[in-house]
């Protein structure tokens, strides 16, 4: 074992220090609220796991529940969760519930009427119908954050439904990450709540001051776009990581359809010698999508971008790992809905230990895992080969 002398590990550590505060200056006019101190974080891989934690907070809640879902289900977990919040509110605390109209569209509109007459505030984000107030088909609410009394909150990739239940789905519950968050932090994706909140209710709710515990040793950042008309910040999340990036990074993202300024990021940042590995689906649940990112497979492989497709059941984490010292973990892929159109939240967490943890999930999804390699085309059938070729078409005008 190589030992370094402290001298050294001193130095090294000075550097990471600078490099982190370049990266969380570049990223500053795009966060809520700048780099916080004090926060603990914890990673779910599990959807279980991560539920009840989530039932366990909301059943803890002193001032308030905000959540705003992409998609909601009334499906054993989703009725859970209808339950858990609707109690709360019996309870006398303020439960406000906004969720994505597209994206929870299977839902039992009984669901909503319970958890109304419970006294939980529900709202639709983009309702369907050309005559009701806000709504519309493109910009979607595709985040995934629930905020307990401005000090606590979780976000990442997972709706609220069974098929991110092991319970529920055995071997065949979707592979995805979630974060929770304690500390300053949590104040920030409230902040994002309360903005969309103003979007759909036109009310505006009094931003309580409930200075949170700092137990914690993270830093963290939030960044969250707004929708239609908000095409930066998302953008600049991955741009300016790819561009900062010195030695690698691990992508890890089922929609993989990057416009073109992004797919300029990958190419200058492997230009340059940094190491890029992206975890893809080989099917994901959404098809076309495939079909747009097989387009890019000979270009991907052309810059010396490592690909690699997942076996095993849907895969719908959206993380992100640079030069094993930054993580990223949110509701935003890397494609051109959550770059140009849908509300999305980002948390970049600078934490060695954090990385390290995603490294390792990362390892384990490998070995349910296969590398694209040049003869890629040959375990294709011909009419995908044809979908593909079309997709490279397609994505070049995007």
């Amino acid at each position: 074992m190589k030992v370094i002398p402290q001298v050294v590990r001193s130095q090294l550590k000075a550097q990471m220090a600078k490099w982190r505060q370049r990266v969380a200056h570049e990223l500053s006019g795009d966060t809520v609220a700048g780099l916080s101190e004090g926060n603990e974080v914890s990673l779910f891989f599990d959807g279980d796991n991560a539920y009840e934690a989530m039932l366990n907070a909301i059943a803890h809640a002193r001032h308030f529940v905000h959540l705003e879902i992409y998609m909601f289900l009334s499906d054993q977990i989703g009725q859970t969760f209808a339950a858990a919040l609707a109690q709360k509110a019996r309870e006398g605390i303020p439960v406000r519930v906004i969720y994505d109209a597209i994206g929870s569209s299977a839902a039992n509109a009984m669901q909503w009427a319970g958890m109304r007459d419970a006294g939980v505030n529900v709202v639709a984000y983009h309702p369907l119908g050309i005559a009701r107030k806000h709504a519309g088909i493109p910009g979607r609410n595709h985040r995934k954050n629930l905020i307990i009394d401005g000090t606590s909150g979780f976000t990442g990739g997972m709706n609220i439904g069974n098929p991110w239940s092991q319970e529920q789905q055995r071997e065949n519950a979707w592979r995805d990450t979630q974060i929770s968050v304690h500390g300053p932090a949590a104040g920030d994706l409230n902040q994002l709540f309360l903005d969309s909140w103003k979007y759909t209710t036109k009310e505006t709710l009094p931003d309580i001051d409930i200075t949170p515990p700092s137990h914690g040793t993270s830093l963290c950042m939030v960044v969250g776009s707004q929708g239609l008309g908000s095409r930066k910040q998302i953008r600049r999340l991955f741009s300016v990581h790819l561009d900062q990036a010195r030695h690698s990074v691990k992508m890890t993202m089922p929609y993989f359809v990057p416009p073109r300024r992004l797919r300029k990021s990958m190419q200058r940042a492997a230009g340059r010698g940094v190491h890029i590995a992206v975890l893809v689906p080989r099917d994901s649940d959404v098809t076309l999508v495939d079909w747009l990112r097989e387009g890019l497979y000979p270009k991907l492989l052309r810059w010396g971008v490592r690909v690699i497709e997942y076996l095993g059941p849907v895969l719908h984490a959206k993380t992100m790992v640079v030069d094993d010292s930054i993580a990223i973990i949110g509701s935003n892929n890397f494609d051109i809905l959550s770059v140009l159109m849908n509300r999305e939240t980002a948390l970049v967490v600078f934490d060695d230990e954090v990385a390290e943890e995603l490294n390792r999930q990362w390892e384990n999804d490998l070995m349910l895992s296969e590398r694209v390699a040049s003869d890629w085309k040959g375990i294709r059938p011909w009419w995908r080969l044809m979908m593909a070729k079309a997709g490279c078409f397609l994505i070049r005008k995007l």
